[in-house]
Formats: structure tokens, C-alpha cells, sequence
């Protein structure tokens, strides 16, 4: 090695000493027309140890032929010597490169080089299939490639160095030239090749000779050195004469000879590429920034405009027509949030795109819009934007990454400006966007503009529904007004804005925006500064916006921040609300004296930092039209005090319009007074003791505020009181705090609990301004964390006043919240807030009231972020905090423990995770394992019988199948007689037969765990033997027992009774055992009620053959005489679903307790004092039997769906659906169990479904189709009647819903949204209208429905097998094709004119509101059909069956030696006829362009967007059965099925055996349809297969699916036409 870098130097120093040679000679300078500049030497070369430097040396140069020879016998002694190859020739490419530029010395070292390259290139040949291991050995080397090597030449490129640049790219075009040769073995087109690349093709080994990315990155590099030049040296004339070519023309015309050696277009290795167009394209493709620049020269503008156009038509291809695709909070799946437009993937091709183009994408102001007007939690939206945020920066640094940065002295670096073309990325942001303060800056921005937006939207739309042009006539009054309060007669409007005020509360309470701008930005909605006379002002001014920054004057820091400053200085604030004051709006039929009295208010709310009261009417004259309504204010708070003072609590209580509106305009007036005075009404200062319960809880009796009231008082006013009862009376370390005769609050000892009306009040306040009391709610539930991790210690101890607050709450959350709960931020991890409570918990009534609670948090859960939470051990709570807080990634990780111990809340959540697989997938969450989910529920298996198995998905059968115990042994009979006979002890159990030391011994007996069970199966006998029971020795036993385990008890205890009547050979329960079963559950109370319904459904047992099952279930449910009669006065109480409203539901709570009272501690039969004595009595205000019933009867609702018994499931729901009035979610719950049973036999019916609905739905809360309403009242019974007219009204609703469009109901009297149910409009929309669609699909099925009914007498046979469970499925999917609803559905989408009712919305809104739609029904329903027609638009489609026109491959050379016209010419393509196909589906809408195949394109992507992965297998299925059926005829067929995988690509490539089975099917029909195209050849392809190419190319770039899976798809490739198969080849074996 020494002795080569020593001769070296001695060449180098040669080509300096003698310049005799200035005629160039040899191949390599021998073409070079102009003569070089003669250079001076100052220093001399030598080597160093950092290779070669300049240092004084001396050196003897022989002829050029012994040096030629010396070289290369130095070097081939180097590599034996076992130096590594790329150190050895970065030595030789070194003294090469410092060779002076004029010597005839530099063809030396060409000629050494080139000869070098070829003895390399024969030994990687050679040793190319060689294991590395082995290479390595053999030769003492590393595992080298000659791309490595081959890379080195392209430091030879230098911009001073014309020469040297030239032979260079001659040097390497010879050796890329001799790479292909060897690698095909032939050097035409026409010839087959036998080199080794080709044989290399099934292999795909990744050890290509030259690979792509190789010739890319000297592709970057050489480019990137013209792009430096292109600004300066083309203005540079030759030496020799203007005529002459300049020396970059001469660069730029022999790089293009080296980019056509390796796309395949030069003479010797023509059709033989080593990089495809495409990746040159992107390599060649400086950026928007530089192209746009001006700065580069017109060869090279002209080929980065076709590599730009290039990118924009494959953008075309990869991204959907219409991607404005609405976020839906709680509907959209997760990977909804992040956007197809987001993704880094695409970035590069979306960059390409026009405006236009990428308008129909996403964009953060969009998904905020939408998750405001939708109330999704604060937190959401912050997530949100976050994602949003994310995604857009990796974006923007696979843009940067991509692009060219000048280096020129007067080039911009715009990439580090954040001036990207396409990104939205605004100057200086780049450095900026890093640090938290420009994050919150984007977010105001974002937040503000929506909120404007949505502001101004919602006064346009008032000022639609009102008449502010007639006056009011004061004679003809309302029954909502009087002389002092105007309210109009409908006013159902303001709940907008109420929201709205809640909102914009809480973002100016947290400082995410500031007062300042909101003020300046409702005054430029009014008054917009582009004009100075303000046209249309008169229009756009409404008491609205002033109404709105009222709200927020009551935030202290902001009345005694800018406002007070503005007040003490110019005034300017003031004087613009003056301007937006409309005086018309005060006098007009539809006044409303809370608005219009909103400029009045915030005088009189500011007067004390009003400088100049008497003088402000001189300082801004327009107030005296305002100034006339200002004693109306004082007459309210005159009347509101004077009430006060007299303790008359009308205005306080809010049962009238009229009083309600009084009191709201009072606390807009003044600070605190109304809260307070609330506060003071409902805890009085007097002491007026009353009893809930029992003695030990008590509480002070005070008022009951109306909703509405709590709903129209000032926001700030809401939230002081809110904060008032939380400081006072939900402080859990002291108990409530009282406050009498002016001394400091503290505890009262003889008030224990909460007043129910003020517990009341706290779930009103959350309802109703949920957004600015979210603190609040954080800080509960990190209490409640704190006190379960308590908890988990085992020995927790909590005073009385901690279990009364824990009680207290968890009903309040139970009973009351969970609509809250349901579409709250974080609820999927809240079972991680009571999880160690439900093992460890002693108090028995706590634990009733924690397992009720658990079991209706699961069952809100309809989101994977429950499956995500049960994998979460590391979970440590929601951080409090005012500001949006998100959870952090997640790790899943098994817990070491299960969930549950108690068997019925494990069954309920593996029938939830279930119902979640089953509605939603898991396909988009990788990493999430639902076998460890399942596993992680129970320590115990679980067996289920083939009747549930028949309805779960397929994923949890497989997990049950694997895991099934076998059936569990249960307490025989006979065993039972046994014990009872065998053990002396259980003569405890009896009356005058037992002592203390037989009771000890029975005690000791039982204590064990797998003796528990036995227990209830005693006494059972014994009660049957009618031997009178000791029940204060049953009571201290079962106290012994963990309360977690008495329903697995309870199911022992059924299973012992089925089995004991089984064994005397009766068919049914005989009457003794109903009546013994009605004493236990409701005299002795030694099981509860909601635990034997669920231990007969429990899932275990067929109901189908289990008669005697079913039975019990009929009598518990129907025939028990006790629980009939507290059915029956339930019904006579007549409980409210609107219980927000009914002010006596805590009368009517307290007369059902009287009458029917509960014992938590099985002390309903004893008789004496208790021992133990009873623990601590807690206050109940919600709950009794019948609540708990709910949550188990919804459980068991399935299991009797199941059992196929029509009349058992009518009459339950016929009798128990008052039950459901005081469900929390019963719709929601209507449409799962719709959804999951669609395909039930049972409810085939009729009469089923109907009572189904009816028990369900409160039809007075729901605003239903009129259809609809027919049926539930029984006027209709089929679905004849819904044809085009009902679909095209679903449509318009749904298509209204996301399109953010304010309406009035069709119904009346519907509840405040706030209130309802689901008080997302969107997600309400589609709820109700599933329900409706899943009606008649059930009535669609019912005339064939009877025989599927299973018949004990026939013995038809049961599917019990998952070939048969399968079976069915593809019955139910074929039954589903045949649903004239969906054929209908698609047709009315698909083309516009087919409507009866055209509406408002023509454009994508009715296929997007399609798309979300068939997402939330079952797949076979809607989703399916429609990916299915994807078939009949390929194959129907004329615009789709023709032959694109022939396109010419491009040649650089060509390009270079003719003229710019002909790149742009492409010599024979012809213009491409089915752009309309892949144009934006607006674009075409707008400009007459329409076609069947571009909207149906929209819509698939709309259904794939919103859709999981069973849609991705349909649509598999559906492209592997046209690459079958060889029906397929056109490249322009297959470039639509391009289009049709391309924007799911970011979501395929996480599925591999799916991915690649689309790859595969689409390679498939390209070797099909390439015989059918005429001029394939050498010299052309056509326009639609180089979009395929390209395609594949991007693909494999972007989305590779891995070197298996392209060995997998190798056969599909060698097929292929010559040419096409070494472009992919190329590509793939990298």
C-alpha cells in the first residue's frame, strides 16, 4: 500500500513538472475540443496520513505506459496484500482527482481506473452469490459491493475541472456499460440475455452488482453539481469563441450520455436499466423552492418540469379525488387522524400537486372545525391538532430531505426558510416550530379561527329562524315574556350559543387564546377591514357577539387585564361594542332580552373601571340607543334581591321561562351574585337536618334548582358555583363543610352527607358547560386513582367520611355520568380507577354499588382504546391540569394480574371486547395482541356455549377454541346430601342445634376458597329439607366470604338448582323451587336478583336445548311475585327518562326505598341485635335493585337474542322496558345489539323488533323518520314502503350532519342537546339512522325467518363447529348482496339525477356521508356491496376499456442533442384520455366533467377511509377475482386498480400477506393486458403503464413490503414483457 501511494505522488507531482502534453491525447480526453488553462504549482504533493496533501517532494515520472502498468501491479500487490478494495482504489480515485486538469498525465489515470473497474467488476461477478462470511474470509476483507466502490468515482466530478468532468462521466458510462453486460448478458433489447441478473430474478438476494440506490446517489450527486453551476457558468463564454458550446453545456450534455447508461437508453445497453424513471425523476427534482426559483438554466427547467409532471400525474394516481373526508369524534377509527395527506409516504408526490389539488385533502382547520361543532372533549381536539402537527412536520422532512439546497453565493436556502412549496409552512417557522410557545401560538390561531368561524355561523343562522324586521307589539306578549322580560316564543337556538360561550370560556380561562383577540376578531366579522364604509355592516352587527365577550368579562384576569386597562385609556374596546350593537334586534317581534341586553350588562358589570360614568353617552353618542332599555336591568336586579331578601326562591328555582331568563340576565350583571346565591339555596344557612337512609346519614335540606336555570346563568357564574359545591361538600378528607352564623366552614357532626340536590346540581353543571369544569372532573377522578391505589394495598382503612364521598361519587358517576363518561377524553382507561377497589373492597354496599358501576363503564366502551387501556399497567392517571393533557404512548405490556376476580364483570368484558372486534377491528392498531386481552380478564377460563360462540368474531372464537376448558365441575346433588351428611359442622346452620364450637368449626370450613361455592348449595338443601335455619350463623359466614366472589356463588348455587330438578326428571322449574328461589332472592336476600339473571345467561349454558334454564329465566324475569310487585310500583311511580327534569324523582326514589328497603349484609332474615354489627350505613340517592338490574339485563339481552325463544324475549321487553327510562346510553345500546344480532333469526320478526325498539327508545328524545315512527306505533309492518324518496331524506340528513349545517328538529320538544343521549350531532345522526336501517333489514329478513328458529321437535342440528359458524357467515354475506336498500343506496349516490329530492348537497358530501355510514352498519350491509362494484366499473366502464396512447421513452441524450420541444412533444403519445377518471371529483363536479368512474372512485375511498381491515380484504378478494377472471383488456383497467390500492398503502403495508396478495393480483393483470398493447416495444410504452411503473416503483420506494414478499411476487415480474421485467427488477433486487 505504501509503496502505491508513494508512486502516486510522484504522477501527481509529474502532471505539474511537465505540461510538454498540452494537446490532450488517448480515449478518455481525446473527443475534449478546447484547450485548458495553464496552471502554476507552488507546492508539491506527498503522502500523508490523511492520504495525499501538499507538501515539498521530489519525484522521477517515467513514459505513460510503464506508468500506466507500475499502477496497476502496485494496486492488484495491494489487494493480495489483503488491504480492503474501496481504501485501495479511494487512494488511486484521489491522485487521479488531484491530477493537474492540462496534463496529458490525467488519460493515465482514466485508462488505470477503467482498467481497475473491470478487473472489480469480473471479481464481484464471480464472488456475487457468495455467503458475506465466506468473502469475507477468502479474500480478508469486509463484506464489500461494487457499488461501494463504484460510488468513489463520483468524487472525480468537479466544477473547476471541465476536463476531468467529461472523462469521468465517459469513465463511468464505460464501466456501468460493462455492469449491464455482465448482469444481462446482452446488449440489445431484442435479446433474451442470459446474465446473471436475470438469473438472479427469483432470488431476489439483494446483492445486485450495481444496485438502483447506488446509481441514485451518483445520480444526486452529479445533478446537484450542475444545479450549483447552472446560475453562473452558462453565461460564461468559451475561450475559443461565443459560437463554441460553453464548458457547462459541455458538462451538461456528457452527463446526460451517463443518465442514459443507467436508465437502459444508450446504444450498448438498450432496454437494460439500472434505475428507473421514476427514481431519476425524484433525484433529478430539486424541489418546488429551486424549481419555481427561476435560477436554473432551460435544459435543466425543462427536464425538472417533466420529472414535476411526471410526480403530479403518479399523485393523481396515489392520492383519493375527494379526500375532505370529516373527522367524526367516537365514530372515526384511529387511523382517521392521521390523513392519507399527512403521511410522509406521499408527501413527495402530494408536493407536486396544484392547489386545487391538494385543497381536497386535509387540513388542521378542518378537523378543528369539526371536532367543535361536534363537542368532543377539549382534550380530543388537542390530540388532534398534535397528530395533525406531527405528521405535518415529518412531511415537511421528507420534503427537505428530497430537496436541493444552493450553494451558490446568491442562492436562498428556502428549505430552512420554510418556504417548501405545498407545505403551508409559514417563513421562520421551521426553527421556531420546535419550541412550545410557537405550538401554542399555532394552536390559538387554529382554535380562533374555528371558533370565529363557528361563531359567525351560528348568528347567520339565528338570524335566519328570527324576524327582526317586525316590531314587537308589547300588547300581544308570549307566555315566555312579561313587562320586564322579552323572551321569544321559540328560542331552542341559544343552545348554540351557550355552547359556544362554554368554549370560548375555557380557552380564554387556560390562556390558549386571549381576550384581546377574540374582541378584534368578532369586531372584524362586523366591520371588516378591507373598506372604509363597511357595506353590509347593518347585516353582519348582532347582539350575539356582544353577548359572547360578556361571557368572558367575568374571567378575572381578563376584567382586571385589557379590559380595565382599555376602559382607563382610549376606550376603544368599548367603542367597538357600541359599533356591533344592533338597536333593531331590542325592538324587534323576536327581542331577547338576554342578548339584547348584553351592551347594557357590560356597562353595568364594568361601571366601577368606567372612568367617567356621566360622561361616557359624550364620548361615544351611539349609546344613547341603548341607554333606553337600561332600567330594565336595574328593575331585574331589584326584583331578583327584593325575592332574595323575602326568601322567596321563585327566580331561584327556574320552573318558567320567563324566571329563568331573569335570573341569567342578572348574573350577567353582576360578579359572583347569582352563583352565590344559588349556592346559599340549595345549602341554606339554617339548620334543617333530614334523614336519607337510615340515622347515620343525614344531610341539609335545601332547594332544587331547574336545569334550565343552571343552563342559561353566565358561564363564569356556572362555573363558581360548580367550584363552591366542590371546595364545600365534595371535599372527601373532611366531609361536607357548613358554614353558619359567619364563622369559618367546617364539618357539622350531626349532617353527614351531600343534600341529593346538590348532587344533583354537579352532574347539571358538568352537562351543561363541560368544557370550563373539566378540572373539576380531573381532579375527582385522580382522587379516585389515589384512593384505588389505596387499595391495592390490601389493608387500606378509609374514615367514614372517605367511604361516603366514595359511595357518593361512584353514584353519581353511575347513575348519572356515564353519557358523560361515554365521550369522555380519557374513559377508556377509567376502569384502571377502580380496579384494585373491586378485589379488595370490604364494605359490602360499596362494593354493590363499584360492581354496578364496573359493569356499565365496560359497556360504554366501544373504541379500542379500551383493549389498549387493559394492556396499560403503567397507567398513573389523566395529569391535572387546566391545559389539554394526553396519556403518552402507549407500551402494551400483559399484566401480571387479572382484571377481575368476579366472574360475571370478566364475562361482560369479553362479550365487550368482543362486540369491539366485531364493530370496529383491530387492524389499525399494530402491536395490540387480543389474545392477551381476553387472557388478561380472568384468572380463570372461560367456557361459552355454541349458541354466543355463533355471534363473536372470528379472532375471539379462535381464542376460545384454543383455551376451552372443559365443562367445570359443578356441585352434583348427591355430593351436596353427602357434605351436608359427612360434616357435623353444618349443624350450625340450624336453630337450637349449634354452639360456638360447631359454628367455629363450620367458620374454619368455609374460609377455605374452594369450599365458598358449596356454601349457598347447603342451605339450599337445607331450606328444601324445611329445616329452620340459624340465619345469624348464615349471615356471619357469607360476611367471610370476598364480596368479588358471590356471583361465581350464585351461578354454583343455579347450577346446583338445575341440576337437582334435572335429576327428578322434570322438564321445567317445579313451583317449590320457584318459591325457595324467590325467598332467597328477595325475604332472606342471601343472593341478589341481578346475580341469578346473569348466572342463568351467564353464556355458559345452550339456552336453545336448556329448557329448565329458560324457565327460571321466565320466572325471575316475569313470574316472581316479589320482584312483579316492585316492577309494579316502579311503573306506578312513573320514573322519568328526562330525569333532569322531574323534580320529584328524589321523592319517588325515597318512596321505592320505603317501601321495598335493602340489606347489603344478608341481615334481611335475622332476627335481634347483629353480630357483627353492621358497617357503616352510606347515603344511597340513585341507586336501588332496579338500577342494578339494567347493566345484567342488558347483558342478558343477548343470551335470550341467542336462545331463539321469540315470546320469552317479547314479554321481557314488553314488561321491563320502563327499566330502560333511567339507562344512561339505551340507544347506543340499541344500535350494538342490533348491529351484533342484525343476523339473529329471533329478531326476524316483526313483533320482536318492534318491542325490542320500544323498550329501548324514548321516542319523545329522538327525532326518527316518520316511517319509523309509523312502525314502532304499529302501523306498518314491513319494509315495503322505503324506496328512493326515505333513502334520499337519510341522505340529505346524514349529508347536512358533517357538513356542519345548523337545522331546526322536525320534532318538537326534543331534549338540549347537551342533555341528549349522544350530544354529538354527527354521531347522533348515524346512530339513529343505523337503528332505523338495521329495523328494516331485520323486517326485510322475516318472511324466511320461521325455519331458521330452532325446534326442539324437529332435532334440525345446532351449529356448533367453525366450518359451520363460517358457513353461516357466507349465507349472511349472500342474503346481505340481495338487499334492495343497498342496491338503491349506491344508485342514488352514484348518480345525482336518480334522487327524487334533490337538496342542498350535490358534491361529495352525500358520497362521504355514504362512506361513514357503511362504517357504522355491519360491513355485509353497505360497505361491501359497494368495494364489490368495483367489478362491474372496471369491466362496464367504456372510458375505462381503452388503450392509452403510445408514449416515447425518454432519452436525455435525445433530449440533449435536439432541442426541449421534443421532451415536452414525447414523440407519439397522445393526449390521455381517462384524466377525468383521476382528476379532483369537485374539479369535475364543477366543470361538467363527471363520469361513473371517478365518483365511484371517491366513493371507495371514502368507504376505505373510514373502514377497517375486513374492507381491505373485500377489496382483495374482489381485484384477485378480475386478475382471475381474465376479463381485463386495457392498461387504463389497471391503472384504475392502481387508484384504487394507492391511498391505502400507508395502511397496507402493515398487513403483509394482504399487501402482497394485492401487489401480486395487480402484477398479475399487467402480464395479462401487455400482450393486448400493440406498441410495447424498446422505444415505447404507452401513458397508463408508465403511471403503473411508476406506480410499482413508488411502492416499492415508499411502502416496501419486504425482499420475501417480492420473491413471493418474482414469478408475476418474470413474466413480464423483457423491458418491463428489468425496470421492476431494478427496482426490486435491491
Amino acid at each position: 500500500m505504501n509503496e502505491l501511494v508513494e508512486y502516486l505522488v510522484g504522477v501527481v507531482e509529474s502532471s505539474y513538472e511537465d505540461l510538454a502534453h498540452l494537446v490532450p491525447c488517448g480515449s478518455f480526453l481525446g473527443l475534449f475540443d478546447e484547450r485548458p488553462v495553464k496552471r502554476i504549482r507552488k507546492t508539491a504533493l506527498q503522502a500523508n496520513a490523511n492520504g495525499l496533501g501538499w507538501q515539498n517532494a521530489l519525484f522521477e515520472f517515467d513514459t505513460s505506459e510503464a506508468t500506466f502498468r507500475a499502477i496497476l501491479q502496485l494496486t492488484q500487490e495491494a489487494l493480495a496484500q489483503g488491504a480492503k478494495a474501496a481504501d485501495v482504489l479511494r487512494i488511486v480515485v484521489d491522485a487521479v482527482r488531484n491530477i493537474h486538469d492540462g496534463s496529458a498525465v490525467l488519460d493515465i489515470g482514466f485508462r488505470v481506473l477503467y482498467e481497475i473497474y473491470q478487473q472489480r467488476l469480473q471479481y464481484h461477478s464471480v464472488n456475487r452469490y457468495r455467503t458475506d462470511a465466506a468473502d469475507a474470509q477468502e479474500n480478508n476483507t469486509g463484506a464489500e459491493t461494487f457499488g461501494e466502490e463504484y460510488l468513489l468515482l463520483a468524487q472525480l466530478f468537479e466544477l473547476h475541472r471541465p476536463r476531468t468532468w467529461v472523462a469521468t462521466v465517459r469513465l463511468m458510462s464505460m464501466v456501468t456499460k460493462s455492469a449491464i453486460r455482465i448482469m444481462y448478458g446482452s446488449t440489445t433489447a431484442s435479446d433474451a440475455g442470459g446474465g446473471t441478473h436475470a438469473a438472479s430474478l427469483s432470488e431476489i438476494s439483494g446483492r445486485n452488482l450495481l444496485p438502483e440506490n447506488v446509481c441514485r446517489e451518483c445520480i444526486r450527486q452529479v445533478w446537484r453539481l450542475l444545479l450549483d453551476s447552472a446560475a453562473t457558468e452558462p453565461v460564461q463564454a468559451s475561450v475559443l469563441g461565443a459560437a463554441r458550446r460553453t464548458r457547462w453545456q459541455i458538462r451538461f450534455e456528457a452527463t446526460m450520455e451517463l443518465f442514459d447508461s443507467m436508465v437502459g437508453r444508450a446504444e450498448q445497453c438498450l432496454g437494460r436499466p439500472l434505475v428507473s424513471y421514476y427514481m431519476i425523476s425524484r433525484e433529478l427534482d430539486p424541489g418546488a423552492a429551486v424549481a419555481e426559483s427561476g435560477m436554473l438554466t432551460g435544459e435543466m427547467q425543462c427536464i425538472v418540469d417533466l420529472c414535476f409532471g411526471r410526480k403530479r400525474r403518479l399523485g393523481r394516481i396515489l392520492l383519493p379525488p375527494d379526500g375532505s373526508w370529516p373527522l367524526i369524534s367516537h365514530a372515526s377509527r384511529a387511523h382517521t387522524v392521521k390523513h392519507v395527506y399527512d403521511q410522509p409516504g406521499y408527501a413527495l408526490v402530494r408536493d407536486s400537486l396544484t392547489l386545487e389539488e391538494t385543497q381536497r385533502g386535509a387540513s388542521a382547520n378542518r378537523v378543528v372545525a369539526d371536532l367543535l361543532y361536534q363537542r368532543a372533549p377539549i382534550d380530543e381536539v388537542f390530540a388532534a391538532m398534535r397528530n395533525h402537527r406531527i405528521m405535518q412536520r415529518k412531511a415537511i422532512a421528507a420534503v427537505a430531505s428530497e430537496s436541493y439546497v444552493p450553494n451558490s453565493a446568491n442562492g436562498v436556502n428556502m428549505i430552512g426558510a420554510g418556504i417548501v412549496g405545498g407545505t403551508g409552512v409559514a417563513a421562520g417557522g421551521s426553527s421556531a416550530s420546535d419550541s412550545g410557545e410557537a405550538e401554542r401560538r399555532e394552536a390559538s390561531m387554529l382554535l380562533l379561527d374555528a371558533m370565529a368561524r363557528r361563531t359567525e355561523q351560528i348568528v347567520r343562522f339565528i338570524q335566519s329562524q328570527c324576524d327582526f324586521d317586525t316590531l314587537l307589539d308589547e300588547r300581544k306578549l308570549n307566555s315566555n315574556s312579561d313587562a320586564t322580560m322579552i323572551v321569544p316564543r321559540n328560542f331552542s337556538y341559544w343552545e348554540y350559543m351557550n355552547e359556544v360561550a362554554d368554549q370560548l370560556y375555557y380557552f380564554v380561562l387556560t390562556d390558549t387564546i386571549s381576550y384581546q383577540d377574540i374582541h378584534d376578531k368578532f369586531f372584524s366579522m362586523v366591520f371588516p377591514a378591507d373598506s372604509d364604509i363597511h357595506p353590509g355592516s347593518e347585516t353582519r352587527k348582532d347582539n350575539s357577539y356582544i353577548w359572547l365577550l360578556l361571557q368572558l368579562l367575568h374571567i378575572e384576569k381578563v376584567a382586571a387585564g385589557p379590559v380595565q386597562q382599555d376602559l382607563a385609556g382610549d376606550e376603544d374596546m368599548l367603542d367597538q361594542l357600541v359599533q356591533m350593537y344592533n338597536e333593531r334586534q331590542i325592538v324587534s317581534r323576536d327581542a331577547f332580552y338576554l342578548r339584547d341586553l348584553s351592551l347594557q350588562a357590560t356597562m353595568s358589570h364594568q361601571q366601577g373601571n368606567i372612568r367617567d360614568n356621566h360622561g361616557v353617552k359624550f364620548r361615544h353618542p351611539r349609546i344613547a340607543v341603548a341607554m333606553p332599555f337600561a332600567p330594565v336591568l336595574y328593575q331585574l336586579q331589584n326584583e331578583f334581591g327584593q325575592q332574595f331578601k323575602e326568601e322567596n326562591y321563585t327566580l331561584l328555582e327556574g320552573r318558567d321561562t320567563c324566571t329563568v331568563m331573569k335570573t341569567a340576565t342578572v348574573s350577567q350583571i353582576r360578579q359572583y351574585v347569582v352563583p352565590n346565591a344559588l349556592y346559599t339555596y340549595l345549602v341554606p344557612a339554617r339548620e334543617k337536618v333530614q334523614r336519607l337512609q337510615s340515622e347515620a346519614t343525614t344531610y341539609l335540606q335545601g332547594g332544587n334548582i331547574g336545569y334550565r336555570l343552571l343552563d342559561y346563568i353566565n358561564v363564569g357564574g356556572k362555573h363558581r358555583l360548580l367550584q363552591l359545591i366542590y371546595k364545600m361538600m365534595l371535599a372527601h378528607e373532611q366531609g361536607p363543610q357548613f358554614q353558619f352564623d359567619g364563622r369559618q366552614p367546617s364539618a357539622r357532626s350531626g349532617i353527614t352527607c351531600v343534600s341529593p340536590h346538590v348532587v344533583d346540581t354537579v352532574y347539571m353543571l358538568l352537562y351543561n358547560a363541560p368544557y370550563s369544569n373539566e378540572l373539576m372532573m380531573k381532579e375527582v377522578l385522580e382522587k379516585l386513582r389515589r384512593s384505588d391505589k389505596a387499595m391495592a394495598q390490601g389493608n387500606a382503612r378509609f374514615s367514614p367520611a372517605n367511604l361516603r364521598w366514595l359511595y357518593t361519587v361512584y353514584q353519581l358517576m353511575n347513575c348519572r355520568l356515564l353519557r358523560f363518561f361515554k365521550y369522555y377524553a380519557h374513559a377508556s382507561h377509567l376502569v384502571h380507577h377502580l380496579r384494585h377497589s373491586l378485589i379488595n373492597v370490604t364494605h359490602w354496599q360499596l362494593y354493590r354499588s363499584l360492581e354496578c358501576f364496573a359493569l356499565c363503564l365496560v359497556n360504554l366502551q366501544h373504541d379500542v382504546g379500551f383493549l389498549q387501556a387493559l394492556m396499560n399497567p403503567a397507567y398513573h392517571g389523566v395529569p391535572l391540569t387546566p391545559h389539554p393533557s394526553t396519556l403518552g404512548a402507549i407500551r402494551y405490556s400483559k399484566p401480571k394480574d387479572a382484571w377481575f376476580e368476579c366472574g360475571m364483570l370478566s364475562r361482560n368484558a369479553a362479550v365487550v371486547i368482543a362486540r369491539i372486534e366485531t364493530m370496529r377491528g383491530l387492524g389499525d392498531v399494530p402491536g395490540l395482541a387480543l389474545d392477551d386481552c381476553l387472557d388478561s380478564l380472568s384468572p380463570q377460563p372461560q367456557l361459552w356455549a355454541p349458541a354466543v360462540l355463533r355471534y363473536l368474531p372470528r379472532a375471539v372464537r379462535a381464542y376460545y377454541a384454543r383455551r376451552a376448558p372443559q365443562a367445570c365441575p359443578r356441585a352434583a346433588p348427591a355430593a351436596i346430601r353427602q357434605l351436608v351428611d359427612a360434616r357435623s359442622e353444618h349443624a350450625a346452620l340450624l336453630q337450637q342445634t349449634g354452639d360456638a364450637q360447631t359454628e367455629a368449626a363450620l367458620t374454619a370450613f368455609y374460609a377455605a376458597r374452594e369450599h365458598q361455592a358449596l356454601f349457598l348449595c347447603v342451605v339450599w338443601m337445607l331450606c328444601e329439607q324445611q329445616k329452620p335455619l340459624a340465619m345469624a350463623v348464615v349471615r356471619r359466614v357469607l360476611l367471610r366470604f370476598p364480596p368479588a366472589h358471590m356471583s361465581a356463588h350464585t351461578s354454583a348455587l343455579v347450577d346446583f338448582i338445575v341440576a337437582n330438578e334435572n335429576e327428578r326428571g322434570l322438564t321445567g322449574p317445579s313451583a317449590s323451587t320457584k318459591q325457595l328461589l324467590n325467598d332467597f332472592m328477595f325475604r332472606l336476600q342471601l343472593v341478589h336478583h341481578e346475580h341469578v339473571v346473569f348466572a342463568l345467561t351467564r353464556g355458559e349454558h345452550d339456552l336453545r336445548t336448556d329448557q329448565m334454564r329458560l324457565g327460571l329465566t321466565r320466572y325471575v324475569l316475569l313470574e316472581s311475585q316479589q320482584f312483579s310487585e316492585r316492577l309494579d310500583e316502579w311503573h306506578r311511580l312513573d320514573f322519568q327518562g328526562r330525569y333532569w327534569a322531574d323534580f320529584t324523582h328524589w321523592q319517588k326514589q325515597q318512596a321505592y326505598m320505603a317501601r321495598f328497603p335493602e340489606y347489603f349484609e344478608f341481615e334481611a332474615a335475622v332476627e335481634g341485635p347483629l353480630e357483627p354489627p353492621p358497617a357503616l350505613s352510606l347515603p344511597v340517592y340513585y341507586e336501588n335493585a332496579m338500577v342494578r338490574l339494567l347493566p345484567i339485563l342488558e347483558f342478558a339481552l343477548g343470551r335470550m337474542i341467542e336462545a331463539e325463544d321469540r315470546e320469552l324475549l317479547r314479554d321481557v321487553l314488553d314488561r321491563m322496558g320502563i327499566l330502560y327510562r333511567l339507562h344512561q346510553v339505551p340507544l347506543t345500546t340499541l344500535m350494538n345489539t342490533l348491529f351484533i344480532y342484525f343476523n339473529a333469526p329471533t329478531l326476524h320478526e316483526a313483533t320482536v323488533v318492534r318491542s325490542l325498539n320500544r323498550a329501548l327508545l324514548d321516542m319523545s328524545q329522538q327525532n326518527f323518520s316518520r316511517e319509523f315512527e309509523q312502525f314502532m306505533s304499529g302501523d306498518i309492518n314491513d319494509c315495503s314502503h322505503i324506496g328512493a324518496p326515505y333513502v334520499g331524506r337519510i341522505m340529505e340528513r346524514i349529508a347536512r350532519a358533517i357538513s356542519r349545517h345548523l337545522t331546526t328538529a322536525d320534532k318538537q320538544n326534543l331534549p338540549e342537546i347537551h342533555y341528549r343521549e349522544i350530544p354529538n350531532p354527527i354521531l347522533l345522526v348515524l346512530t339513529e339512522c343505523v337503528v332505523e336501517l338495521l329495523t328494516w333489514w331485520c323486517l326485510h329478513c322475516a318472511p324466511s325467518s320461521d325455519t331458521r328458529l330452532y325446534n326442539p321437535a324437529t332435532g334440525k342440528p345446532l351449529p356448533k363447529t367453525e366450518a359451520e359458524f363460517r358457513a353461516e357467515e357466507q349465507q349472511r354475506r349472500k342474503r346481505a348482496a340481495e338487499w334492495p336498500l343497498a342496491k338503491l343506496w349506491l344508485k342514488l349516490t352514484m348518480d345525482p339525477a336518480q334522487r327524487p329530492e334533490p337538496g342542498l348537497y350535490t358534491g361529495a358530501a352525500y358520497i362521504h356521508s355514504t362512506g361513514v355510514l357503511a362504517n357504522v352498519l355491519p360491513d355485509e350491509l353497505l360497505a361491501f356491496p359497494i368495494i364489490e362494484h368495483l367489478s362491474h366499473i372496471v369491466l362496464q366502464e367504456p372510458i375505462l376499456k381503452t388503450i392509452s396512447g403510445p408514449k416515447r421513452y425518454f432519452s436525455f441524450v435525445e433530449f440533449a442533442r435536439t432541442s426541449r420541444l421534443h421532451a415536452d412533444d414525447s414523440g407519439a403519445s397522445t393526449q390521455f384520455a381517462a384524466t377525468s377518471v383521476f382528476n379532483s371529483f369537485e374539479q369535475n363536479r364543477l366543470h361538467n366533467m363527471a363520469n361513473p368512474a371517478n365518483t365511484y372512485l371517491t366513493l371507495l375511498h371514502s368507504v376505505l377511509h373510514y373502514g377497517g381491515i375486513a374492507t381491505f380484504n373485500t377489496l382483495s378478494d374482489t381485484i384477485h377475482e378480475l386478475a382471475s377472471g381474465g376479463e381485463l383488456c386495457s392498461d387504463i383497467q389497471l391503472l384504475y386498480l392502481c387508484a384504487t390500492v394507492g391511498p391505502i398503502l400507508y395502511r397496507l403495508v402493515d398487513h403483509n400477506s394482504l399487501y402482497v396478495q394485492i401487489l401480486g393480483d395487480l402484477l398479475s393483470i399487467l402480464v395479462q393486458i401487455c400482450p393486448r398493447i400493440s406498441h410495447l416495444d424498446s422505444a415505447f410504452s404507452t401513458d397508463a403503464i408508465e403511471q403503473i411503473m411508476d406506480f410499482i416503483c413508488f411502492v416499492k420506494d415508499q411502502f416496501d413490503p419486504g425482499r420475501a414478499a417480492w420473491r413471493r411476487l418474482a414469478p408475476h415480474i418474470a413474466a413480464l414483457p423483457t423491458l418491463l421485467k428489468y425496470q421492476l427488477q431494478c427496482v426490486v433486487d435491491q
